[in-house]
Parts: C-alpha cells; structure tokens; sequence
C-alpha cells in the first residue's frame, strides 16, 4: 500500500513541476513579447506611417511597418520567434539544440540594389542558394571575424562595408547577428539574429543602415 501511495505522490509532484513550468515559462514569455514590442515601437515608431502587431500567444508575433516616404524602405515585416519556455523538456534539451529567441526581418527597398550580398555568421546556414544568386566569398579587411561575406561584385561589397555608419552598425550586432541578405531579385532585405532587449535595437538599426547604402 505504502509503495501504490509513493508512486501517486510521485506522479502528482511531476504534474505539479509540469504545471508550474507551464505558468512560469508562459509569464516569461509573455513578458518577453511585450518588452520586445515595446522596443520595436520605440525605435520603428518614428520611421513608420504604420506599425501594428499580431500576437501568436506566447510564442511570438509578427509587426508590419509601412515606412514612411522618405525613408529607403517601404515596408518592413519582423517576426519574433521565442523559444518553448512551457515545456519543461525544452531546459535539459536546449543544451543540445542550442534554441534561442529569434528574429526575422523582411525589409523591402524602394530602389532596386545593384548588387547581391551575404553577410553570414560563420557558424550559419545561408538563406538562400549561393549558386543561385551567384555569390563568392570575398575577403574584406573591415569585416569581423565573426562573419563571411560573401557577393555578387567585389567592389560593390567593398563600398558597402567601408561605410562607417554600417560598419559600426555591423559591430553592434557581432554576437547576435545569424545572417543578412540583400536580395537584388527580389528588392529586399533578409535579416535573422539572435533576439534579446539588447540586440534588437541594434539589428533593426542594421536593417536601416543596409537599406541606405544597398542601392
């Protein structure tokens, strides 16, 4: 009888540590989200004619921001992505998967680039084909060592990262930034980082800073 009773005890105390995962991991989240809204509206605010939000519960959202004309972009698309701190399996497993909050910016140019580059972190997956867009690695004294570059002309690149406002905004982001993309097809950015309160500010001035000296 005494054992039939432990292993109950021991079913309702692994319940009880599930739940009490759940709720914290869910405040935590939740609080996450509206701090990131919040420093996404601080800092996009000014530049935007409209800036809203969609929730996706706790586990992120996606904000559109229809720039304003004077700015090099027309629109700006960013999805936060935070990671399953619900899941009481998701603590001893990020050790191994390495999961961190997320973020994916879609920036859309109002003139078409010249010309194609990645900047890529040297432990990062390109986003898109290089064959495709027909990019080589080059090698660029200012870039830091984090990253790869690579484009599809040399000295086109080379004008862009000798560019001092983009050059200290790429330094900002060496811990955080995953890759960015300028898209000559399809007249656009693609940024993913590593989101915190700290980056997000400096990843969304990348963006910017890209946007102006891309075209």
């Amino acid at each position: 009888m005494t054992d039939t009773i432990s292993e109950y005890e021991a079913i309702a105390v692994l319940a009880a540590a599930f739940i009490l995962v759940y709720i914290i991991g869910t405040f935590r989240n939740r609080r996450l989200l509206v701090k990131y809204s919040q420093i996404t509206k601080k800092h996009l605010g000014p530049s935007s004619e409209f800036l809203g939000f969609r929730p996706f519960g706790s586990s992120g959202f996606r904000a559109l921001s229809n720039m304003k004309s004077e700015t090099p972009l027309s629109k700006m698309e960013i999805a936060v992505s935070l990671v399953d701190r619900e899941n009481v399996m998701h603590y001893p497993l990020s050790w191994i998967t390495k999961q961190e909050d997320r973020i994916t910016v879609w920036a859309y140019l109002r003139r078409r680039p010249v010309f194609d580059l990645e900047i890529c972190s040297r432990k990062e997956k390109p986003l898109k084909a290089r064959s495709e867009l027909g990019l080589k690695e080059i090698k660029i004294d200012q870039e830091p060592e984090a990253f790869q570059v690579f484009s599809s002309d040399d000295t086109k690149a080379g004008e862009f990262l000798c560019d001092k406002d983009l050059s200290n905004s790429l330094s900002r982001t060496e811990n955080s930034l995953r890759s960015l993309l300028i898209d000559k097809n399809e007249s656009r950015i693609i940024l993913t980082g590593r989101l915190t309160d700290d980056s997000l500010p400096a990843l969304l001035d990348l963006v910017m800073s890209s946007a102006g000296k891309a075209s």
